[in-house]
Parts: structure tokens; C-alpha cells; sequence
């Protein structure tokens, strides 16, 4: 700023403005969330796979134990395939709902 500083009758204004906007919650998250976020549909499946519920986690992670179970024990390559896309599909999940979580896309 080259001038000089907000007065502070200005600074009381201004504070009372910002307290004022802050008590709407929905425009607070907003205005707080605001950054370069990832585009138009990476964000909608952000939104989409923050509302996976955990259940789907977890049954995700039994599946991949059983099928890497039967796949060692059956040397069975469609065992190991359905494994590893379990796998890949859960962690891809996982990723994303930690994403959408870190970005405050969660609910």
C-alpha cells in the first residue's frame, strides 16, 4: 500500500464490517474455501466420492484381503486380477475422499 494506513475510526469500520459477513456461515466457508481448486468435474467427484461412507471403505478392504488370500494360496491369476483391481479402485477412494476432506469438499 503506498498511502497512509486506514484511520481508526476506518480500521473500527472495517472490523465491524468483517464481524458483520463472518456470522454467515455459509458465505464464511465460502470466502475461506476460495483458492484454485481443481477443475469444474475433478471437483464434482471430489464432492461425490466425500460422501462414500466408510462401510464401503472397509468392505473395500475385506474384499482385498480375501481375494489376495485366495490368490496366493490358488496361484489363480484371476484371484490376482480381481485383486489388484480392488486394490488400485480402493486406494483411488481413499485418495480421493482425503483430498475432498483436506479441501474442505467433506461433509
Amino acid at each position: 500500500m503506498d498511502g497512509p494506513g486506514l484511520s481508526g475510526r476506518e480500521l473500527r469500520i472495517l472490523t465491524e464490517i468483517e464481524n458483520h459477513l463472518r456470522v454467515d456461515r455459509r458465505l464464511d466457508r465460502a470466502l475461506r474455501s476460495m483458492r484454485h481448486g481443481p477443475r469444474w468435474l475433478a471437483g464434482w467427484i471430489l464432492r461425490k466420492v466425500a460422501r462414500v461412507p466408510v462401510l464401503v471403505f472397509s468392505v473395500l478392504g475385506g474384499l482385498c484381503a480375501t481375494l489376495l488370500l485366495i490368490s496366493v494360496t490358488a496361484h489363480s491369476p484371476a484371484a490376482l486380477t480381481g485383486f489388484s483391481l480392488v486394490w488400485a479402485s480402493s486406494i483411488a477412494l481413499g485418495t480421493a475422499r482425503v483430498v475432498a476432506h483436506r479441501r474442505g469438499i467433506a461433509p
